[in-house]
């Protein structure tokens, strides 16, 4: 564990966790948008899950993009979660933020490894249970940063805004919405709803230095 913290230390003091959220946010974009122009017989937001962009000879580039954007989001999220002085917060809820983040991560970098392959039943399973966890743990954590926008104090003792506090509790709701339905339409929804939500935290991040 010590040295997972030496190696985050060393990699956030080159780079800035906020702009390790941008790329994040930049590369799952492009690789979703590059599979989108390259879907056989075109892509339907309202017929077609996110999930069949990773089917074909397209879909490398949607699985890729999963996969890479989720290893940049973790010193991402290991930023967010320094950026709150431990003396102003609830430590269970602090703590919480980042293990539902971590694990939310790591499900979401295996669903680009197993993509939705209807043809091959247990990848295809496999797939479903690593997505439907990816969005079930991120509903804590996304609650979780919420309460501790709300809550607490960052570590130079400034404030995150109501509003991206709030924004949180929103992306949360998409996230249950997709799992109450998982239709294309409210997938794209919660898709775009986290994609906003880490891009207004990682510019906070960047502003303010942390």
């Amino acid at each position: 564990m010590e040295i997972q913290k030496k190696i985050f230390d060393k990699l956030l003091s080159l780079i800035p966790g906020g702009i390790f959220g941008l790329l994040t946010c930049a590369i799952v974009l492009t690789g979703d948008i590059i599979s989108m122009i390259l879907f056989p017989e075109g892509y339907n937001f309202f017929e077609n899950m996110i999930s069949e962009l990773g089917h074909g000879s397209s879909g490398i580039f949607f699985n890729l993009g999963l996969i890479i954007s989720g290893i940049l989001s973790f010193p991402y999220y290991i930023a967010l979660y320094r950026s709150f002085d431990k003396e102003t917060v609830n430590p269970l809820v602090r703590k919480s933020s980042l293990i539902f983040s971590l694990i939310s991560i790591i499900t979401y970098i295996l669903v680009g490894i197993f993509p939705s392959i209807e043809d091959n039943y247990i990848i295809f399973v496999t797939h479903g249970i690593f997505a439907f966890l990816s969005f079930l743990t991120g509903v804590f954590y996304l609650i979780s940063f919420s309460i501790l926008m709300l809550m607490g104090s960052t570590i130079n003792g400034g404030k995150y805004s109501k509003f991206i506090a709030c924004q949180g509790f929103i992306v949360a709701g998409t996230y249950l919405l997709i799992l109450f339905t998982w239709l294309p339409i409210t997938e794209w929804i919660a898709t775009f709803a986290i994609i906003s939500w880490i891009i207004a935290n990682s510019i906070y991040l960047i502003y303010h230095k942390l």
